[in-house]
This record gives C-alpha cells, structure tokens and sequence, in this order.
C-alpha cells in the first residue's frame, strides 16, 4: 500500500477523489488536534464578550426618583407620584400626600423623570443604572447592543488582536462614560473577531476535507462555551464591571499560547512562500506518525501546486467582484446580513421572555449545541443552508399568532427559530471558508463578517421599533428575509467534501450541479474522526 501510493504521487485518486494538500500530511492527527485545542482557547473569549451585553445592559425595572427628604417606601410613591399610565418616565408635578387615596388621577399634570431609582433585586448594577440609559435615552441600549458588531475581522496577527482585545476591555471597565464604553467596546470586537476568523480559518485549512465539518463544529462550541458560561458569572457576580473583568482574563491566558499556532501552508503556498509551507508541512508529517523525507515531500507539494502566472497574490475586497464570482461575494453577503439578523434579534429577546433571565438565557443558547450537529448529519452545505433559513423563517412568522395564553408554545416556537438560525451560522461559517479561493478566503470570511455586522447592528433597534408599534412587525420582518436568503441559498455551488480552491479561477470552476461520481459524498460518523484509514494509506518509506 505505501509503496503504490508513492508511485502513484500525490495524485492518486480513491474513488474519483483527488487527494489535498492536507492529505499529504495525514488530514487529521496529533498535530491537528494540537492546533485546534489553541483554537478553542483563542475562540472562548468572542462568544463571551459577544452576548455579555444581556447581562451588563439588562432589562431593569426604573421609576422617577424619590426626591431627597421623602421618607416613604417605594410601593407608596409609586402611588401617590407615578401615573399609571407612564411609571417609568414621568411622574406627577404637583404631588400631595393626602392625595394617596385618590383613585382618580388622569387629568392630573405630569413631567418628565428627572433622574431614576433602579430595581437591584436581580443586578446590583448594570450600565442602564450607571448612566440612566432608561426613556429617551433607552436606545442607547440598542447602541450598545450593536456596537459590537461593528467590529471588522481581517487576518492581522492573533497577537496585535488579542492585545487590542485587552486593552479595549480594561477601557470598558473604567469607562467614565457611556460614549467611551461604546467606542472601546467596538475596539474589543475588532481585536476579538480578528483572532476568530484568523484562528478558525487557519483550523479549515490545515484539515482534509472529510474533517472540515467535524473541526468546525468543535472549534464553534468553544464560542459557545464563552456565551454559555455568561449566565453562572452574571448570577455570581450581578454586577456589570464585575462581569467585564471576569470576560477579559481569557483573552489574558491566550497571550501565553498564542505562538503554538503555526502558519497555513495552504496560504504560504498561495503566496510564493514554499519553503516555509514545507517546513510546517514536514513537522506536521512527523507529529502525525509519518516516514516520509523532505525530498519526497517537495517533490509531491510542488506537484500539487499549480502555478498561476495571471494572479498575484495581493488581496483586497475588490477582487472579491471579479467576474468569476462576483454574484457568489453577494449573495453569501446577503445571507451572512439576514443571519445575523436574525440571529441578534432572537437572541436579545431573551430577557423579555417569562421567566428567570439566567435559565431563559442558558436554554436558549444550549440550543445551539444540537443545532451545531446537525451539520454532521447531512450531506451536502448548500441544501442545508436553505432549508435552515426557511425553517427559521417560518418559526419567526409562527410566533405572534399564537394566543398569548399558550406562552409556553410561543417559547417553543422561538426555541425552533434560535435552534434553526443557529445551525445557519454553523453551516454558513464553514460553507464561506469553502467557497472563496486561498488567497481570498480570509478577506472573503472578513468581508462577509463585516457586512453581517449590518444586520446585527439593526436587530435590536428593529425591536425597539417593534415595541413602539407593534411586536409582530419584528417577526414578520424576520421571517421574510429568512426564507428569502433560504432561496437564495440554492444558487450557490456545491463544496462539500472538495479541496478548497486556492485561487479565483479554481473557485470560479466549483460547479453548483454537483455530480455525485466527481464528488462522492460520505457523512461524517464519529469511528470516521480516528480510523487510520489516511495514515494506512499515506505512508512513505
């Protein structure tokens, strides 16, 4: 076996399949699994820092402030000063005691709430309390929602990224204002997402392509891990600036294992770099076990590499609008704007949902570890996207006409949207990486991650729209763009199971009539993750 495989080059063929780059190396063993454990700690910090705006900008119960001297419980000034259609916001001008017993009060003559005493029987403190973040300034709740998706990922060193994640995290803590905690909280998303997509992107490419799909899961659950331990820190601690400094150390341990990430040979290939592609490609030959000289390794690398005098390996978000596939750049766009949508617009809604916010928090994200594997169950990336945005749609649109009286079928109903919009970011992750060339698949994750930031930053204002209008437009508006971006999910190409290309015109040649004989399919079953079969078959004496 091994010395047919030698004489037959790294173009051997199983089964009509061409062999990756990866493949060479053994597509997953030791060394992978040492990268992807560096992976997981450099992904933690994003989820957490993500979504901890639940708990440091909750829903707090807020009333206009007793004035100083008053010494009367809350529950008799509510009473006697706070109208009852307004108690949040405005309260009587002329307040007398004596009027307590009054049923009557409609024609009586109210002001705005000059400042505000808080409910802290949940949050000691939260940032709606440190800056009175409550009536007509309440949007700035939204603010601070969709600031953090501003954030735009590129592939800067995992190292410049963690640090502005440090830094702009320590500025959120002794933020002295609302505006300074906003502007540096954007600089934790750009530090945060940079590190995210550099990571995950160099873990998809270091990879053979029957692994993408596991890798990515176990990578994605690590952000999980980040959003799902929030609720216990947020519990324990109830207070925002806690909070805040107990999601930054993370970011602190990642400065002592970052340098254990090693480089993508695919993208050193990509851009001319050979000899230090092949130097990584030899130490992961040998952490995986296999015999195979340097010489017989640059032999079957440079075979694989197929040189392309018409491209140069400069990247810019222009070439992403070349002719051979422009309308893929936009309509994966359209899809990551309408998931993260989608997406954000559920997930805020968590607090206004019956119920304890920490266990609606915790169930409506534990939701997504079944959602992440339904990735492992399907064949195919295109197929799957759509039929998850359209099912996602669908549940947002059944929600509003169920009767208020069964709310325990609306948080179903909403628990099979969070469950369905969860396994669109899993499946659209993944499907991205494949679909744009090496020497664009960061920019092109960047980009799409970028744009998505648009959909994210609406979310929570389309909600507080909702609230001023009615709660159904939120939803109706959620389902139409999810079911649309469904259909147009299917007029992408097939990636399942291919080599990633490493440039346009490799891309541009992905077909989306996928023939089954050119590109057998195999789901992916757990004994497939370590059955030796790569390593029976690729090793060189």
């Amino acid at each position: 076996m091994a010395q047919g495989t030698e004489e037959n080059g790294p173009h051997h063929e199983t089964g009509h399949h061409q062999k990756d780059l990866m493949d060479l190396v053994k597509g997953n063993g030791p060394w992978q699994w040492m990268v992807c454990a560096v992976v997981l700690a450099v992904n933690f910090p994003d989820g957490a820092n993500n979504m901890s705006i639940a708990f440091m900008a909750p829903n707090v119960d807020h009333w206009c402030a007793r004035p100083p001297g008053i010494n009367m419980t809350v529950e008799q000034w509510k009473e006697i000063a706070l109208p009852p259609n307004d108690p949040h916001c405005s309260r009587y001008r002329y307040i007398n005691i004596s009027l307590a017993s009054e049923n009557s009060s409609s024609s009586r003559e109210t002001v705005p709430c000059e400042s505000w005493e808080y409910d802290h029987s949940i949050y000691a403190s939260s940032i709606v309390s440190q800056w009175n973040l409550v009536c007509d300034r309440a949007w700035l709740v939204s603010v601070a929602k969709s600031i953090f998706a501003a954030g735009f990922g590129r592939k800067p060193l995992i190292l410049a990224c963690n640090i502005l994640a440090i830094v702009s995290g320590i500025s959120c803590i002794f933020s002295t204002s609302f505006h300074m905690f906003a502007i540096s909280r954007f600089f934790v998303a750009a530090g945060l997402t940079g590190c995210d997509h550099a990571a995950s992107v160099l873990m998809i490419e270091i990879v053979s392509p029957k692994y993408r799909a596991p890798y990515h899961v176990i990578t994605g659950m690590a952000w999980l891990a980040g959003v799902c331990h929030l609720p216990l820190i947020a519990l324990w601690l109830r207070n925002w600036i806690y909070i805040k400094i107990a999601i930054v150390l993370p970011s602190v341990f990642i400065l002592s294992i970052w340098w254990l990430l090693p480089e993508s040979p695919r993208w050193l290939l990509a851009h001319g770099k050979t000899e230090e592609s092949l130097k990584i490609l030899s130490k992961a030959a040998k952490t995986n076990g296999l015999k195979i000289s340097d010489v017989k390794l640059r032999e079957m690398v440079l075979s694989l590499k197929e040189p392309d005098v018409d491209e140069k390996p400069r990247t810019n978000c222009l070439q992403l609008f070349q002719a051979e596939i422009r309308m893929r750049t936009l309509l994966i766009w359209y899809i990551w704007v309408v998931t993260a949508f989608v997406f954000y617009g559920i997930a805020y809604n968590t607090n206004e949902l019956a119920g304890d916010p920490f266990v609606n928090f915790t169930i409506f994200n534990l939701i997504d570890v079944p959602a992440s594997l339904t990735i492992l169950c399907y064949k195919g990336r295109r197929k799957p996207l759509a039929a998850c945005l359209a099912c996602a749609g669908v549940a947002c649109l059944l929600v509003y006409p169920i009767p208020a009286d069964l709310m325990w079928l609306r948080t179903a109903v909403s628990l099979m949207g969070k469950f369905c919009i969860s396994a669109t970011f899993t499946v659209l992750g993944l499907f991205t990486t494949e679909i744009f060339p090496t020497i664009l698949r960061i920019t092109g994750l960047g980009s799409a991650s970028a744009v998505a930031r648009i959909g994210a930053i609406l979310a929570p204002f389309v909600r507080e729209l909702g609230r001023a209008n009615h709660p159904v437009f939120p939803q109706i508006l959620f389902g139409v763009l999810s079911v649309s971006a469904g259909g147009l999910a299917l007029l992408l190409p097939e990636t399942s199971n291919r080599s990633v290309p490493d440039t346009v015109r490799e891309a541009a040649q992905i077909s989306r009539k996928k023939d089954s004989e050119e590109n057998p399919e195999k789901t992916w079953m757990l004994k497939d993750f370590n059955d030796g079969s790569e390593s029976e078959d690729l090793v060189f004496d």
